[in-house]
């Protein structure tokens, strides 16, 4: 029961986090990658699943201020097989 439960809240808080990387990428920068908000998150929970430092590129893109290559340098620093995992 104590597993199911901090399984449970760890998904939750991860959906927390692509949630809120999907607000400043599609909702306040625009960022062209994502067509929808959905696409948004499912290209977060992808990364996640494949190993990617979500919470590490959501902070990075935060100081990115919506410019497109530091977004793009912050998808490369923090993705799936990156050396920030």
């Amino acid at each position: 029961m104590i597993l199911f439960l901090l399984l449970a809240c760890g998904a939750a808080a991860e959906k927390e986090t692509c949630e809120s990387l999907c607000d400043v990428m599609y909702k306040e920068c625009e960022y062209g990658a994502y067509p929808s908000y959905e696409s948004c998150l499912q290209g977060c929970a992808y990364q996640q699943s494949e190993g990617g430092n979500v919470e590490g590129e959501l902070v990075c893109i935060e100081k990115a201020e919506c410019d497109t290559f530091a977004i793009l340098e912050c998808e490369h620093k923090f993705g799936p097989g990156s050396s920030e995992e």
